[in-house]
């Protein structure tokens, strides 16, 4: 009943913004807005007409880039690199513990100061990877809710969204069957109960690819139920006049190709072969930017690096902004591609000295895979002949040696230039107070469920008001484990309002969190550890 009420207020909403933006069209010149939505977790076999027919029938309105590619192996350092323009060798966003300096030129800040409302909605936005990109956050829990009220404004605006529950766990399970060999059935739980396995730490065999990639395929059956009712209220808002949307992922996700499940931050083992970096890509253009009417199906090839010159040739063309791509509509037939990625993205283990990396280059149908360790210690490269072994399961370097070499060169001065963002715990002065914080909530360890939960859900503690504190935690034991640190201004951090879909399925598989405080590059503020424990009920 709550579904229909809230349908019907949301329809009501999607008539009045599309009454408000046919009166402003009569009377003003286009300003257009933006959505940029990402998907988790996206191979690029995840969408089409059988597991989703209501996106793959809105596509055939839009254009679809065939040759698309990620940046990285991780969400992180692909969301980077689609709204700030630059490789992930450039931005240096490795892993959870770093941002990009406040005082970067970056695009979002321009679209910000010619008058766009920038934002995103979701509490997760908050994290440091996500600092200074000129992003402001607004936690909210329904985007169609934000983009009614937006759509009955004048102001235009720019919103990433990303939808979430395509990452692990894959929960949904209806018509797979649980296998009868109790090793197996073991492995089918922690596929649909972890959001993170460490490659070593699920044995996983090469048949249990049947029930993986149903498992996993099922998840986006949902996602196309979600988009469905998105696209309607796009549609029905009036905003498919006046908006771009892009629809595309932050990276893929390997079902046992290499014997792990997952990608970089839940692996812990990440790579860049194909079925993490060949992601979708769709665009609509509103039909007043359709001058000439692109192709349905784009085959050259393009990444994550080309999608915010294109947003800003519409949106700002006379405000030109150096940046690493090139704009969707105009690819050339023959391009280069390159990536690199931590091993283990947001779960590196010392995020502020990262030993390994991998790197790619694509070539026509070669493909050079690398392992480093900065500044320019090569371990191991594999080349690949994509057209004969898509898999990349073939390693042909030592038959190739001067195509590996020379591709390797080209490779090397960016993996010589590769930017690593380091943490700031910088010291703030030597009269900077010492005094150690004091905790508001939670004042004490303690075991809580989501209905104990405040919302929206906020960490308290009296201390200094101006001061830059440090926010220290540690989640999950063993092979699940993961421990990072925030920096944090002023006396609260905001998770935002979390759902009780998101807090089962992400926060109670850790079961334990431990946090503490400190001032920043102040070890002596340090104050106790507190224990938190986290169940269903």
């Amino acid at each position: 009943m709550f579904r229909r009420y809230s349908f019907i207020s949301l329809a009501l909403l999607a008539f009045m913004a599309g009454v408000v933006l046919s009166l402003q069209a009569l009377g003003t010149k286009a300003r257009y807005s933006v959505i940029v939505l990402t998907v988790e977790s996206t191979r690029l076999n995840a969408f089409s007409d059988s597991i989703t027919p209501n996106l793959w029938r809105a596509a055939r309105q839009g254009t679809r880039f065939s040759g698309h590619r990620a940046s990285s192996a991780w969400t992180g350092a692909n969301i980077v690199s689609i709204l700030t323009g630059q490789s992930a060798f450039r931005h240096g966003i490795h892993s959870r513990s770093a941002s990009l300096p406040a005082n970067w030129d970056l695009p979002l800040k321009h679209l910000s100061a010619a008058g766009w409302k920038v934002e995103g909605t979701q509490p997760f936005m908050l994290i440091e990877g996500f600092r200074n990109l000129g992003l402001d956050v607004a936690p909210a829990t329904v985007p169609t809710s934000w983009l009614a009220t937006q759509a009955m404004g004048k102001q235009p605006f720019f919103l990433w969204y990303h939808y979430l529950e395509t990452h692990l766990p894959y929960e949904a399970a209806d018509g797979v069957a649980r296998p009868a060999n109790a090793a197996a059935a073991s492995r089918m739980d922690t596929v649909r109960t972890k959001p993170a396995i460490p490659a070593d730490a699920a044995a996983f065999q090469p048949e249990d690819r049947r029930w993986i990639e149903p498992l996993y395929l099922a998840q986006f059956n949902a996602f196309d139920d979600w988009f469905q009712d998105f696209w309607r209220f796009f549609n029905n808002s009036g905003l498919r006049d006046t908006t771009i949307l892009i629809l595309t992922t932050d990276h893929g996700e390997e079902l046992l190709e290499r014997g792990a499940v997952g990608h970089a931050s839940t692996t812990r083992s990440g790579h860049l072969h194909e079925e993490i970096t060949r992601v979708p890509l769709i665009v609509w253009l509103p039909p007043s930017l359709q001058t000439t009417i692109p192709a349905k199906v784009i085959d050259a090839p393009s990444s994550h690096l080309d999608i915010m010159p294109t947003i800003l040739n519409r949106l700002l063309p006379d405000d030109p902004i150096p940046l690493d791509g090139k704009d969707l509509f105009a690819l050339p037939e023959n391009r280069t591609w390159q990536g690199v990625t931590s091993r283990a993205g947001f779960a590196e283990p010392d995020p502020g000295h990262i030993k390994h990396f991998i790197a790619a280059r694509v070539e026509d149908k070669w493909k050079l895979h690398v392992e480093f360790q900065p500044p320019a210690q090569i371990d191991n490269v594999a080349l690949y002949d994509l057209s004969a072994d898509p898999g990349e399961t073939s390693d042909l370097s030592a038959r190739e040696p001067a195509r590996a070499a020379r591709m390797l060169r080209a490779l090397m001065p960016d993996i010589i230039g590769l930017r690593i963002a380091s943490p700031n715990r910088t010291r703030q002065g030597d009269d900077m107070p010492t005094v150690v914080p004091d905790w508001v909530f939670p004042q004490t360890s303690t075991t809580v469920t989501f209905d104990e939960l405040p919302s929206p859900l906020k960490l308290r503690w009296r201390g200094e008001e101006a001061a830059e504190y440090r926010l220290q935690y540690r989640a999950g034991e063993g092979a699940f484990s993961l421990d990072g640190e925030i920096a944090v201004n002023g006396q609260e951090y905001d998770f935002g309002p979390l759902s009780r879909e998101y807090w089962n399925r992400y926060i109670v598989p850790y079961g334990v969190f431990h946090f503490r405080l400190g001032l920043a590059g102040a070890e002596e503020t340090w104050g106790p550890w507190l224990t938190i424990r986290v169940t269903k009920e």
